[in-house]
């Protein structure tokens, strides 16, 4: 086997789906295709490659329009980590940064986060990855509409301040994926939209104005999606949590949000109820 300083890493684009989507499987993360083809499209995905040209490892940057960019989809492959390869990996994203000036935010797992640190990632605050089951048939819940692509614009410019970075491409690609769905309340601003996983339909971003409509938006996407469910919810929100748990969803795993040359939130965290998955942010 290479060392790991002798793995060719590079920039790969779509010819690398494959083999970006096998390392997703082999980690048993929850990201599709449609995730790995966005990054592809409107971002930087670095790979190493081994001796047969076989890419073993992948880190990602997708670059927002506030001043920041989402480092994310850092995976190793199992026979080629604890050995340096994902600190490789992330010093090239770290690289981009530095060049544009940008502020390098990210959501890390417990596993994640000892890299992050002592490379100057500081948290900034703490999530949970919740997972249940749907319901099999939709259930009406007053007060809101189905949100469509025809209306991510309208709700784009309330996520914007909210998120604190215009993402209405990113809102547009969840909302048009086969099995996607939202929900918008009516007559005021909030939303949420739901679209399918690799292991489970991912609910996220929900925003809203404050955490009794995020409990609306809540109840209206679960009864209306059947199977599993993964929604990872900032712990700031005990409303939520007591409403998942009492649903029968279950804490899968903690994440923690973390920040390279930046110790606050960007946009106005608390009209975020759940976010778009530790990927986007």
């Amino acid at each position: 086997m290479a060392r790991i300083d002798e793995l060719a890493i590079e920039r790969i684009g779509m010819e690398a789906l494959p083999q970006a989507v096998a390392l997703t499987l082999e980690a048993n993360w929850n990201q599709t295709a449609d995730d790995w083809a966005f990054f592809f499209v409107h971002g930087t995905v670095f790979g190493a490659r081994d001796a047969a040209g076989k890419v073993v490892a992948t880190a990602a940057l997708l670059p927002y329009s506030g001043g920041f960019a989402w480092i994310s989809l850092v995976i190793v492959a199992k026979a080629h980590r604890a050995r340096g390869l994902g600190t490789r990996m992330l010093n090239e994203c770290l690289a981009i940064l530095r060049d544009r000036n940008l502020v390098g935010m990210l959501d890390a797992t417990q596993a994640g986060s000892r890299i992050y640190g002592p490379l100057g990632f500081k948290p900034i605050f703490g999530l949970k990855r919740w997972e249940g089951m749907g319901h099999a048939a939709p259930v009406r819940v007053d007060s809101v509409q189905p949100l469509g692509i025809s209306g991510i614009q309208r709700v784009a410019r309330f996520d914007a301040a909210v998120f604190g970075a215009k993402r209405e491409a990113l809102l547009a690609d969840l909302c048009s994926r086969a099995g996607a769905h939202g929900f918008e309340l009516e007559g005021r601003n909030g939303y949420a939209l739901m679209r399918p996983g690799r292991v489970a339909a991912q609910l996220g971003p929900v925003v809203a104005a404050n955490e009794n409509d995020a409990l609306i938006l809540l109840e209206a996407a679960i009864a209306s999606t059947p199977g599993s469910i993964f929604v990872d919810v900032p712990d700031a929100w005990t409303g939520m949590t007591t409403s998942l748990g009492a649903r029968g969803f279950r804490v899968q795993r903690p994440f923690l949000r973390m920040a390279l040359g930046r110790e606050v939130p960007y946009g106005d965290p608390p009209q975020v109820f759940a976010i778009a998955g530790p990927e986007y942010g």
